[in-house]
C-alpha cells in the first residue's frame, strides 16, 4: 500500500510543531487553512482553526 505524500501548501509556514498539518520543513499540508477573528488588527489576535494536534483527528 502507497502513502501519498501531503501536499505542501505554497508559502504558508508553520512553527506549529505539535499540530498533524505541520511538515518536517515547518510547511502546512492542510488542504486548506482556515484563520478566525474577524475582528483582529493584530497578528496576536489571529488562530488557525485548522489546528489539528498530532495522533488525534
Amino acid at each position: 500500500m502507497h502513502s501519498k505524500k501531503p501536499e505542501i501548501l505554497p508559502g504558508v509556514g508553520c512553527d506549529v510543531t505539535n499540530c498533524k498539518y505541520n511538515t518536517v520543513e515547518r510547511r502546512c499540508c492542510a488542504e486548506e487553512i482556515r484563520v478566525q477573528n474577524e475582528k483582529a488588527e493584530t497578528r496576536g489576535e489571529t488562530y488557525c482553526s485548522t489546528f489539528c494536534p498530532r495522533g488525534c483527528c
